[in-house]
């Protein structure tokens, strides 16, 4: 098991974008959350098992047809949060 957290820069709020993370994040199993930040950025932290998360990380960098990402910086984080599924915060 791993957990990241990673901040998505680009056209990544008002296109569906963490709607489309929401959605790659369930139908692969993962736990977290993912949100939009004041700075017009997303958000998210998820868990799960390494090749899972790297693989779901590598779709979020790809974007959603409405997106344009143009930048992820990600960090792995050392100890577990524990969520209980994946959703989108505040």
């Amino acid at each position: 098991m791993i957990h990241y957290h990673a901040i998505i820069t680009g056209r990544v709020q008002g296109v569906g974008f963490r709607y489309f993370v929401q959605g790659e994040a369930v139908n692969r199993g993962m736990k977290g959350w993912v949100r939009n930040t004041d700075e017009g950025h997303v958000e998210l932290k998820v868990e799960g098992e390494q090749q899972e998360v790297l693989d779901f990380l590598k779709t979020v960098r790809e974007g959603s047809p409405f997106s344009k990402v143009t930048d992820m910086q990600m960090e792995q984080l050392p100890e577990f949060a524990h969520y209980q599924d994946f959703r989108i915060k505040g």
